[in-house]
């Protein structure tokens, strides 16, 4: 994604982090590395980003993290 931040770590941008049970479209973007699936426990406070070295972290804009998510699960569903 374009407009996904990039990780404070390393530079690198980030996927957003998909919590819950995925469903088979989620699985999808998540094998298109559109999507990063972190399990069905959610922290009480849970990162939102990571990257390809695995670094998390959360953004202040969570419109952009609905807005990557929303898309990667579009993308998978073509």
């Amino acid at each position: 994604m374009a407009n996904a931040p990039e990780c404070p770590v390393c530079g690198q941008r980030g996927v957003p982090i998909l919590y819950g049970l995925p469903t088979r479209v989620a699985r999808e973007a998540a094998a298109a590395g559109k999507v990063r699936l972190f399990g069905c426990v959610v922290p009480a406070d849970p990162d939102q980003w990571t990257c390809p070295q695995s670094h998390t972290w959360k953004a202040d804009d969570d419109a952009l993290l609905l807005a990557a998510i929303d898309a990667a699960i579009q993308d998978a569903r073509r």
